[in-house]
């Protein structure tokens, strides 16, 4: 078991995390990262450990480039229960921000404006919703004059300064870049007030920085107006949807250098399928020279020492793996903590990549890496450490989540170990672990272990405590999927306040029924939920892709599902899968199926009218009409081709809403009391389909009515279908007026309406007007060429 733990904290994917910021006056947090798009999916974790329930209120501080949402608002309050964790779904509850944006967080007593202390933290994933990326970094308490970052690199990486300026002025800073050569570049750049900046290096500065390993500092050059500073980088661009990068990792940074860094991980082995690879980056942000000594701690038993000379104002990368190859044989293949001491101040990061073992070296990952992580070094160590972030179990997504807790204890004691967990709901649990002295140990709640059973499927937070008060350093490792493709660690906070236990396990979240039991292909159809115990903001998902929540209590929750499109794939006919996630709890709610529904409005020629004209008999000298309906109107005929087809099914349901003599603009057309413009809102509220076919507007000419106005009530037609989720189609007959039939083309191209064309392959009657049945075959011909056309 301890060796599979081991893999889970060595495969920690994409993250970078500042020197732990202590929890005195933590009712005040901030974030310089955060972006909610296409592409970035941003979550903000906040931890409650005491007995009273709060009042918690995010503001975001958006970056000039993001696009804000005429009426939308960046500041929300949310309630956060006694002893337990709140997830803030930035896209979900800020749906008016589309780009990049810091956040500050506060707290106070509810009903009161008393300040209290939460944890938070920030994670983000990518790309294109599919969290095959992640980083997470956990907030400060305060901002700072001065951040020092020292990791950075371009080339196979890009890399990303964000700096917050949470001051209601612009304020002035200085970025200076400290290359690994020892070569320092400087600028400086006025920050807007509330908001977010972001800096690219390579970008910026091409020749210098293009390919280049670099530390940064960050200064605010304005008394008063302190700062908030963080690193983002990313590699590995993916080869489709948006091109964005499948991995990454972010650091908060650091406001001062110090002599003492202690680090809980470290990994130079791996396996037959993965291998990992760690570095250790260390930044002299000083004018003088230093040394930095590094004492390896081995989980074999023993400890090694390595010294490295650091210039001034130099960034040195020390590559664990190489140095057990040709200096230390004891550091290959090995998994350690490490304890950075310097002569003089300096900054030490912990970056650590995997993948596929090399062919000359198995302990070797091959380049590009499959992922990677990274985090700051802890200044201190502490007997309290808090994490707002941890998930077990499956997603509304299905994706499966692995949190581990790594623990390291550099002393000649046994240190005890107390984990209080706890979920949304209030709820939780406690565990004891002992760290042997001078070692490491790791606590993974998997519901696999009977006593973290009521942590499945579950969100929650996680305070630790030693028993005796003695002094340790944690670490938090967060991976998806079950090769651990992708994920995130932080460092954690050194906690000062009390931490109060749960007083009873996560309560039982119970679904009772649900609708609808069939939905059209394309989805976007209204979910209802039943049930007992559902609370905070839920999540549902259908087949894994987010559905819309619309009303929410505690025993009923509705969500639209979502929206297939042409431009999004239609999908298959295969029945999907609903999933809830309530009060920080997964589970599967249900299954439907689906049918493909098409909807055919219009007058008799979508009716199918058949007239045959008779010729007069002596002595009257007027034709005589005989009015039948076609066996099948195009409708039906439609309806026969779609069910002989896989992709639609043996269920495709067409509706033949026609009405003979209707006219699409006006009513009292023939008899009829309405209109196509007026009827078609009430068919499309009874009824979700996946394409509406419009063929109307000819009595309107007849009738007295204008191109225009015929025109303008398929439009609203077209719209109205469109509004509700339908593909349109909108539909022209060769024996309309020529005026008529040009004014549909320009009208549909303008709307971006699909067009089916019945053109003189349509074989009209010889009342010069309606289709024959050979007319009405090809008609349904017509359709369904292009339904298979449009629904992929």
């Amino acid at each position: 078991m301890y060796a599979l733990l081991r893999l889970a904290a060595l495969v920690s994917c994409l993250l970078l995390v500042s020197t732990p910021v202590g929890a005195q006056d933590a009712s005040r947090w901030f974030l310089a990262e955060g972006a909610s798009n296409a592409v970035l999916d941003q979550e903000i974790l906040v931890a409650n450990p005491s007995a009273l329930t709060l009042a918690v209120t995010v503001r975001l501080l958006p970056d000039a480039s993001a696009v804000i949402a005429p009426g939308s608002t960046l500041t929300k309050t949310f309630t956060l229960g006694a002893t337990s964790r709140l997830t803030v779904r930035v896209a979900q509850e800020f749906p008016g921000l589309n780009g990049a944006a810091s956040a500050e967080v506060s707290a106070v007593v509810a009903n009161s404006t008393t300040p209290a202390d939460i944890v938070v933290e920030r994670s983000m994933y990518f790309p294109d919703g599919t969290r095959v990326g992640a980083h997470n970094a956990s907030g400060v308490t305060r901002a700072e004059p001065r951040w020092i970052l020292a990791e950075g690199a371009s080339g196979a990486f890009s890399t990303f300064i964000l700096v917050a300026n949470p001051n209601p002025s612009t304020t002035t800073v200085r970025i200076t870049y400290l290359k690994s050569t020892g070569t320092v570049i400087t600028f400086d750049t006025t920050l807007p007030a509330n908001s977010r900046t972001t800096f690219w290096p390579q970008n910026d500065y091409p020749t210098e920085l293009g390919s280049a390993e670099f530390s940064t500092v960050v200064e605010s050059l304005e008394a008063g107006e302190d700062i908030v500073a963080e690193r983002a980088m990313y590699f590995d661009p993916s080869p489709t949807g948006s091109g964005f990068a499948r991995s990454g990792h972010d650091a908060l940074g650091v406001p001062e250098a110090s002599t003492t860094w202690y680090f809980a991980e470290g990994f130079t082995g791996g396996n037959t399928t993965t291998a990992f690879e760690t570095f250790l980056l260390l930044a002299n942000t000083g004018s003088t020279a230093t040394t930095a000594t590094v004492t390896y701690q081995l989980d074999s038993g023993g400890a090694v020492s390595r010294t490295y000379p650091l210039g001034p104002n130099q960034r040195l990368t020390v590559w664990v793996d190489q140095e057990g190859r040709t200096a230390e044989p004891s550091l290959k293949a090995a998994s350690f903590g490490m304890t950075v001491t310097a002569t003089s101040p300096i900054v030490a990061e912990r970056a650590m990549y995997w993948g596929t073992p090399s062919a000359a070296d198995a302990t070797t990952p091959t380049f590009p890496w499959r992922e990677g992580h990274a985090t700051a070094g802890s200044t201190v160590l502490a007997p309290k450490w808090a994490f707002a972030e941890g998930r077990e179990g499956q997603d509304a997504a299905t994706r499966p989540y692995s949190t581990f807790f790594l623990l390291a204890n550099p002393s000649n004691a046994d240190v005890t170990v107390k984990a209080t967990f706890m979920a949304e709901d209030g709820g939780g649990l406690t565990s004891t672990i002992t760290i042997p002295a001078r070692g490491r140990a790791n606590i993974w709640p998997t519901a696999a272990l009977p006593e973290f059973a009521a942590l499945a499927n579950r969100r929650f937070a996680t305070f630790l405590e030693s028993t005796g008060g003695e002094s340790f350093v944690a670490e938090r490792a967060m991976y998806l999927f079950n090769d651990f493709a992708s994920g995130h660690v932080n460092m954690g906070t050194p906690w000062t306040g009390a931490i109060v236990a749960p007083t009873r396990t996560p309560g039982a979240v119970v679904v009772t029924g649900y609708t609808p039991r069939e939905m059209r292909l394309a989805g976007g159809e209204v979910i209802t939920i039943l049930g007992t115990g559902f609370s905070g903001t839920p999540e549902v998902t259908v087949d894994g892709l987010a559905a819309t929540i619309q009303t929410a209590t505690s025993t009923q929750i509705t969500a639209l599902a979502p929206l297939r499109t042409a431009a999004t794939g239609f999908g298959t006919l295969a029945s999907s899968t609903i999933r809830l996630t309530t009060s920080g709890h997964t589970q599967t709610v249900g299954t439907f199926t689906r049918r493909f529904r098409v909807l055919a409005i219009g007058d008799s020629f979508t009716e199918g009218m058949l007239v045959e004209r008779i010729p007069p008999v002596p002595p009257s000298t007027i034709p005589t009409q005989i009015y039948t309906f076609a066996n099948p109107p195009y409708p039906e005929g439609l309806e026969m081709l779609l069910r002989t087809d896989a992709r639609f099914g043996q269920t495709a349901d067409v509706d033949n809403e026609g009405a003979s003599g209707e006219c699409a603009s006006f009513a009292g057309c023939s008899g009829n009391l309405t209109s196509g413009v007026g009827r078609l809102p009430g068919l499309l509220s009874k009824k979700a389909y996946d394409v509406v076919v419009i063929l109307e507007g000819f009595n309107d000419l007849n009738a007295g009515g204008t191109v225009s106005t015929a025109v303008t009530a398929l439009r609203t037609m077209g719209r109205a279908a469109k509004a509700a989720g339908s593909t349109v189609i909108m539909g022209r007959i060769h024996v309309m007026q020529a005026d008529m039939w040009s004014a549909i083309r320009d009208m549909a191209l303008a709307e971006q309406f699909h067009r089916v064309d019945f053109d003189t392959r349509v074989e009209i009657g010889n009342d010069l007007i309606h289709p024959t049945q050979d007319g009405y075959d090809e008609m349904a011909g017509f359709v369904y060429g292009a339904i298979r056309t449009l629904i992929k």
